[in-house]
């Protein structure tokens, strides 16, 4: 059926256009009234129009802004004729911009500029709030009745889409007229139209061009600034920002950590959180009083702060709010063992809804996602936010830990997801946390289960690997770290501050007789070589499973009666509880002998006291009463029961008989007091102890030296308390000193002030030297300035190895007396060591450390691989963090420099330029490896690239660059930073033949962004991370049971399930996996299932709104910038 209309799909406006101008003889005048006039559309229709001598073309614009201030001012529209040609310029512009990236299409451009120079073309704007009409009029030069005309009227705006010739074809529905009369009254309206209208000049045109990538060639941006521009781009707000915290007068004004409060803010408020990992001694918390005042001032007064610390350090805290004005109506303090309180709003805390930022200090203490103070956390961080302010989104957290990787990468992954969900990650190219961690945690596991047989060059150097590779993919996005070499080497802080130099460790090992190390050696192995152990598959001439068995720790493994755990869970609980006794025995065996005695003793008494409960049929299991003290305190087990039953205990579930243990439980109590008591009576004969008569020697000579100890101050840690008051007694008898204090968690609090006074250099009254050595355990190691000391002693080795690094942090702080740090090691004795592994152990933990978080020092052993990172320069020491050096660069260029920051700024989108490849700097300081290069700009100095392009593109969802040569690749920020670095002074080159293939490798750049898009998408849809097992196992588990409910029980298992799926609380689907289990081996009524199912529900409330979630949309990306090298 003829019809006059069309929409696109079989007849489009620009077939129809083609037929007009081929069958219409004196076709020669264009007149067009749009909504919207497009560029783009202009350079598809302008072939169809190469004979028609006259184009006007009338523009409407969307002026709704234009038509309020109009109101408010009393001003017309037509008086506004400034503002009307700057609303179209800003129309024009965003066309250019989003226009396909070709060369036929600048072309185009270009022409529609020359045809208004010559005046062929025609544009006016109707600044009229009612001009919605379309309409398009194809004339001669004299249209009447007896000549051909046409009008086409409908939906088309003189656009790509209008016309027709996307793909698809967006539906429009247009009529085609001829009727004269009908076209007649088309032109009539289009000349009243016309004469109201605001001509668009060659001068106006000029000026939009020109703020485009078009603009002449004198206005072509340089290499240096396209450099500047991306610079600009990645920091944003930290370079103009001029943030000027409240500072108290007795605080230093330091530039380094103004720009922690600026980068961490920024961090904090993208990604929900942040990691403040500046070494020790740098002022983390003051950086967080800091973060705390700007977070106030931008939410608002009803702002309310939770601060949670390690008990040792709530003073601090406190004094530090207090000295920022930061008042208690915004502030409460908890330490991280009273979760409960807050979780329950007792104590007079608010509930946790009511808090809008929570900072954890010392968040190293939640690595481990198993423990009920992990699960307390996280639910206070990601519980709905209730108390809204000017700040949108879920609560904010401020991690605070210069040791946030203590043993596996599993340790960063617990505290990510303190403030990140698996599986809504918002850091770019981590589409779920379980996924990319999974192969880091893995490798690591392996490695550390091979660790026995594996050298420790082959240790270190894999795990170097896997933890540069978190720190490139995650940490760099979420953390802020500087190392003391990063602010000296840094001019804009390096005359603010003064840092002592902490020496390489200087280590000493103490000589046993060979009588005493026979003994050593025995013992050792007596106490590791349990049967569960398998050392003789490690060394079959020494091991052979005689050692101790830990039995008085293994009762509820041996005593099928006990309810409370059993099977397999018993037999862990077990494992898990003679394991942690036996490092108790070698960590005090490697402390001191004294230490070790006692630790004897007692573990003898424990196992006899059982024994004893044996004899008189009365065996008491009661993990919440201490009963091997109160046995060891003479009281009798009548007394005990009776003590339980006061305490509410069912003596049904405390108290059993010596038949309800399997048969071979007392044997084992028999092996382990016989063995016990051999080694106790051998090391009764033991007098000497040459540890204490080293250490004894050298504090006599080299530790009190005036040239190395200047300040006459000693710090000596340890991990034993009994070593503690063993070394204070005997350094008090046998050097005659009473300025010998020590410390442990007892005497802390009682001994505040005395410890400041006499080892804070910061102590504000007067230094008192009553006290020169300080022999503390590590209750001393946070929260605490000992830095009128230089020179510390490790009297032992902690096994969690990054403690080492605490304890150094209370003598190399800020405003150090010394020039240098003296670190003293007495390193595990050579035959325990071969046993146990622990030098080993804990040269892989701090490697761990320096690979992933970077340090400028060694800690512990001369064969650490000390990194000091240039960030992809991780094998050089004493180097600049070159994130760090860029912002500097920048912010250089706008303080010194500002009007032409402010032009770099302003560059438009798809800003290029043509370079030389000879003229790339390999050696500029910024750039990645010892010689300078990157590994892209190694392939354009050997041009195996050449000519290549790297590209800038941008979209709401990712900012990403590629570089284009013979192949297309991504590129990390850095990575670009390298190729698009340029010196001031460099000039651009004509593209010239280059020109066609600069677009072509620009656009297999947004091609490549397209299909990373898509990937990202379909990781997006699958929720659950494809390595997250435990999840995957609970949400079938919930699908499973979802059809035996109502409507509301189905409600519940669909909240569950999508918290599940998002990853949002780390213990939910390990309790759902629990039900799961106990459902399969013992079913349940289906009220009692879904009783459990809204308790977790109740728990686990699910916040209702979210923070800047990374939404994987497949969208379109901008061309920023592009260079092509030549």
């Amino acid at each position: 059926m003829s019809t006059k209309f069309f929409n696109n799909t079989e007849t489009r406006l620009m077939d129809k256009f083609h037929g007009i101008a081929s069958a219409m003889a004196d076709f020669d005048i264009f007149h067009a009234v749009v909504g919207y006039f497009r560029s783009s559309g202009y350079f598809k229709l302008r072939k169809e129009l190469e004979n028609v001598t006259e184009i006007r073309i009338l523009v409407g614009i969307n002026i709704d802004n234009l038509f309020r201030q109009s109101q408010l001012t009393g001003k017309f529209f037509f008086e506004n004729k400034e503002a009307t040609l700057e609303q179209y310029c800003e129309d024009f512009l965003r066309d250019v911009y989003q226009s396909e990236y070709s060369s036929e299409v600048d072309e185009g451009i270009r022409q529609f500029c020359a045809d208004i120079a010559n005046n062929r073309l025609q544009l006016r704007i109707h600044p009229t709030k009612d001009l919605h009409a379309k309409f398009y009029l194809c004339l001669p030069k004299q249209h009447s009745e007896h000549s051909d005309g046409w009008v086409i009227m409908g939906s088309s705006n003189l656009s790509e889409q209008g016309l027709g010739t996307t793909k698809p074809p967006r539906y429009e529905l247009n009529v085609a007229m001829k009727d004269y009369d009908d076209v007649h009254y088309c032109e009539v309206e289009f000349q009243s139209l016309w004469k109201d209208a605001i001509p668009v000049t060659m001068d106006d045109v000029n000026h939009i061009v020109g703020k485009t990538h078009l603009a002449t060639e004198e206005h072509q941006p340089t290499p240096y600034e396209l450099y500047m521009r991306m610079l600009i781009d990645h920091f944003g707000d930290q370079v103009e920002d001029d943030f000027i915290p409240h500072l108290p007068d007795n605080y230093d004004n330091l530039t380094y950590q103004r720009d922690a409060v600026v980068q961490g803010y920024n961090i904090m408020m993208q990604h929900g959180g942040c990691f403040i990992a500046d070494v020790v001694g740098l002022g983390k918390t003051v950086v967080a009083a800091m973060i705390a005042q700007r977070f106030i001032a931008a939410n608002g007064n009803n702002t309310r702060i939770l601060v949670i610390f390690p008990p040792a350090v709530q003073s601090n805290w406190e004094d530090t709010f207090r000295d920022f004005q930061i008042k208690n109506n915004y502030s409460q303090f908890v330490s991280n063992g009273s979760l409960d309180k807050v979780i329950e709003g007792t104590n007079n805390y608010s509930q946790p809804g009511y808090y809008d930022l929570i900072i954890v200090d010392e968040a190293h203490n939640f690595r481990h996602d198993s423990t009920g103070n992990y699960d307390l956390l996280q639910r206070i961080c990601k519980s709905t936010r209730l108390n809204k302010g000017n700040v949108k989104g879920n609560k904010r957290v401020l991690l605070l830990s210069a040791t946030p990787l203590n043993n596996t990468p599993e340790d960063i992954k617990n505290q990510l997801l303190l403030f990140q969900d698996t599986a809504r990650c918002t850091i770019d190219g981590v589409s779920n946390i379980a996924d990319t961690f999974a192969p880091w945690i893995k490798e690591f596991k392996s490695l550390m289960s091979q660790r026995r047989t594996l050298s420790a060059e082959f240790l270190t150097s894999h795990i170097d690997a896997i933890n540069q590779e978190l720190r490139h993919k995650v940490l760099e996005k979420v953390m802020v770290r500087r190392t003391r070499s990063n602010i000296q080497h840094e001019p804009r802080y390096a005359n603010e501050i003064h840092f002592p130099q902490l020496l390489d460790p200087t280590d000493r090992t103490y000589q046993m007789s060979p009588q005493v190390l026979k003994l050593f050696i025995d013992t050792y192995i007596k106490l590791v070589d349990t049967p569960s152990a398998n050392l003789k598959e490690v060394n079959p001439d020494m091991f052979d499973g005689s050692g101790l068995r830990y039995a008085r720790y293994r009762a509820i493994e041996y005593c099928p009666s006990y309810k409370v755990t059993s099977g397999k869970m018993a037999k862990h609980m077990a494992d898990s509880l003679a394991s942690i006794y036996q490092t108790h025995m070698v960590k005090r065996l490697e402390s001191s002998f004294d230490a070790f005695k006692k630790s004897l003793h007692t573990l003898l008494d424990a196992t006899k006291g059982m024994i004893k409960m044996f004899e008189e049929d009365k065996v008491i299991i009661a993990p919440d009463l201490n009963v091997k003290k109160l046995q060891a305190d003479g009281i009798e087990l009548d007394e005990i029961i009776e003590l339980a039953i006061g305490k509410g205990l069912d003596q049904k579930e405390i108290l059993f008989h010596a038949a309800d243990f399997l048969p071979d439980f007392l044997p084992m109590l028999e092996y382990d007091a016989e063995v016990l008591d051999k080694l106790c009576k051998r090391w009764e004969k033991v007098k000497s102890d040459p540890k204490l008569e080293l250490f004894i020697t050298i504090l006599q000579g080299e530790l009190f030296d005036k040239k190395k100890n200047p300040g006459g101050k000693l710090v000596v840690f340890s991990e034993s308390v009994d070593t503690v008051n063993y070394l204070e007694n005997e350094l008090k008898q046998r050097l005659n000193r009473s300025d010998i204090l020590a410390v442990c968690a007892k005497s802390r609090n009682r001994l505040r002030d005395t410890i400041k006074a006499n080892f804070d250099a910061k102590y504000k009254k007067e230094w008192r030297n009553d006290y020169n050595i300080i022999i503390t355990s590590d209750v001393l190691a946070e929260g605490v300035n000992l830095h009128r000391a230089n020179v510390i002693v490790n009297y032992d080795s902690p096994w969690n190895a990054t403690r080492l690094m605490q304890r150094i942090g209370r003598v190399n702080r800020i405003g150090s007396t010394a020039n240098a740090i003296h670190n003293y090691m007495f390193y595990p004795s050579d035959p325990g060591d071969a046993i146990i592994s622990l030098k080993k152990n804990s040269l892989i933990k701090l490697q761990s450390f320096h690979s992933a978080l970077g340090e400028d020092t060694r800690i512990y052993s001369h064969d650490e691989m000390v990194h000091e990172f240039k960030l992809f320069n991780a094998d050089v020491r004493d180097e600049t963090d070159r994130s760090l050096e860029l912002l500097s660069e920048v912010r250089a260029l706008h303080d010194t420099n500002s009007a032409l920051y402010r032009k770099i700024k302003q560059l438009p989108p798809k800003s290029r330029c043509a370079r030389v490849s000879e003229r790339l700097n390999l050696n500029n300081p910024t750039q990645g490896t010892q010689s300078g290069a990157t590994e892209a700009s190694v392939e354009m100095r050997l041009g195996e690239t050449l000519p290549c392009t790297v590209s800038y593109l941008s979209s709401p969802q990712k900012k990403a660059y590629y570089l284009v040569g013979k192949t297309t690749r991504e590129l990390s920020f850095l990575e670009a930073a390298d190729l698009f670095h340029a010196e001031p002074d460099e000039k651009a080159v004509p593209f010239g033949d280059g020109l066609q293939l600069h677009y072509e490798q620009v656009q297999k750049a947004l091609a490549q962004y397209t299909l990373d898009q898509q990937s990202e998408a379909q990781e997006e849809k699958l929720k659950i991370g494809s390595k997250d097992n435990d999840a995957k196992k609970a949400a079938a588990f919930l699908r499973e049971i979802r059809p035996l409910f109502d409507d509301e029980g189905r409600h519940t298992v669909d909240r569950l399930k999508q918290i599940v799926e998002r990853g949002t609380y780390n213990q939910l689907a390990d309790a759902l996996n629990r039900i799961s289990k106990k459902q399969k081996k013992e079913p349940l009524p289906t009220i009692k299932i879904l009783e459990q199912l809204e308790e977790l529900d109740k728990r686990y409330s699910q916040p209702e709104t979210s923070i800047a979630i990374k939404q994987v949309a497949l969208t379109t990306a901008d061309i920023i910038l592009s260079e092509t090298f030549i």
